[in-house]
């Protein structure tokens, strides 16, 4: 069923240069940044996550020899996409994941390497002190891969020295790791066969999910989760992103430009954990000097359910709302921002992004930033605003390990690439 609603959101200036290999900071230790530490040796896999691992078998299979590029799949495998979208929905320490390249294996030129399969993620994470590799932010994946391996299908993995295999017998599945790349900036993982062509969401069902890194729970109180918090993320090209300081709600917000596409190119969630289950108002901050584009696309996924509205960026500064959406108690629920149109757009039609507003029915708003684990509360930009009319419509809902490029994503289960944002103003550019 499809219903509808229209109204106002923001826009603005970044640069990031986000490679699939190397950090998307420029001129700060992410390790500072993000308060992370290695430890000395490679990876050390707990010896709970190693007793769950050794009930788990999965096939393994190889790509074979390398025969040139008539050899390899052309593309990811639909299974792939899959795993690396929910991949990013639940791990955002994990900035960029790559996929499908078609090579030999870096260190054994006769081997085609298992991303010229399209099986292959690269799941890439900053370094500290752009050497070691940060196992705080890397091991939870890689555990939690392990752990639910047969599940989903994960027949090998690399990460920082180390490596685990499906395959192998039970207290033989992991060893050290001694190929071309130490594996100290990404985790190489493998999906088998099998679980590759899956064309839905084979294994979301079967496992329970990670809780999002330092994303803290709604209070039943309602929550503002701006764009600098844990729990937003930013995906796409890192130059199609932009900071502008001194505006939008805390004084910063983020934007991209409109362009004609099927599928988003720069898009952002905002994750919602919910410590109740109740009716939430969701608003968008809006600050009408950078909001132009007037019909950006947003979807609030609730329940078991994703509703699209439609905002007319420019029409009104301040709190604008999206409409009132009964949410589940737990995660997996979220709202996110699309820059792609079906149809021509005109240039400079910019998409902003900035604060979002959780409050629930009946309740007082909740005012300013949220810190992770710390209560709702504080300063940030007041500002009120609501646009009447907009339109909601609802949906149910051992390889060499170097860098593999990230495609661009797409809605509902398509690939992304991900993207940390360094917030360093950048002057005003237009997006193509």
């Amino acid at each position: 069923m499809r219903s509808a609603h229209v109204l106002s959101a923001v826009a603005l200036p970044v640069l990031l240069a986000a490679t699939a290999c190397a950090p998307a900071y420029e001129g700060e230790d992410y390790s500072e940044v993000r308060g992370r530490l290695a430890h000395p040796g490679p990876w050390s896999i707990p010896a709970a996550t190693l007793a769950i691992g050794d009930t788990q078998f999965v096939v393994n299979t190889q790509a074979g020899p390398w025969v040139g590029e008539s050899g390899c799949s052309g593309g990811m495998t639909p299974g792939n996409n899959i795993l690396r979208d929910y991949l990013y929905a639940h791990f955002p320490q994990a900035y960029s994941i790559g996929g499908y390249s078609c090579r030999s294996i870096n260190g054994d030129s006769s081997k085609m390497s298992v991303h010229g399969t399209g099986r292959a993620l690269d799941i890439m994470i900053h370094t500290v002190g752009g050497a070691q590799a940060d196992n705080e932010l890397g091991d939870p994946i890689g555990n939690f891969l392990i752990e639910n391996a047969e599940a989903i299908g994960i027949q090998y993995i690399i990460w920082d020295l180390y490596t685990w295999n499906g395959e192998k017998p039970a207290g033989s599945k992991d060893k050290d790791y001694g190929g071309a790349h130490p594996h100290n900036d990404h985790l190489h993982v493998e999906l088998s066969v099998e679980a590759a062509k899956n064309t839905t969401n084979w294994f979301e069902n079967a496992i329970t999910p990670p809780k999002i890194l330092d994303c803290a729970s709604i209070p039943e109180t309602g929550a503002v989760i701006d764009e600098t918090d844990a729990c937003f993320r930013a995906f796409g090209d890192a130059k199609y992103w932009r900071l502008v300081e001194g505006a939008g709600h805390g004084d910063s917000l983020l934007w991209t430009n409109a362009w004609e596409n099927a599928e988003p190119g720069n898009w952002a969630r905002w994750n919602l954990d919910f410590d109740v289950a109740g009716a939430y108002t969701v608003e968008v901050y809006v600050d009408a000097t950078w909001g132009v584009y007037q019909k950006t696309e947003y979807a609030v996924k609730h329940g078991g359910n994703e509703s699209l509205v439609v905002v007319d960026q420019a029409a009104k500064s301040g709190w604008v709302s999206l409409g009132d959406f009964d949410f589940s108690q737990g995660a997996e629920q979220h709202v996110s921002v699309y820059d792609n149109v079906l149809g021509a757009v005109a240039d400079d039609q910019h998409i902003a992004v900035d604060a979002l507003r959780l409050t629930p029915l009946g309740g007082e708003p909740p005012t300013g930033g949220w810190t992770p684990g710390g209560p709702v509360g504080g300063g940030g930009n007041g500002g009120s605003g609501s646009a009447g009319g907009p339109s909601q419509s609802s949906r149910s809902s051992g390889d060499d390990g170097g860098c593999s490029v990230p495609r661009a994503p797409a809605r509902d289960g398509a690939p992304v690439a991900v993207l940390s944002l360094a917030m360093l103003a950048l002057r005003r550019r237009s997006r193509r």
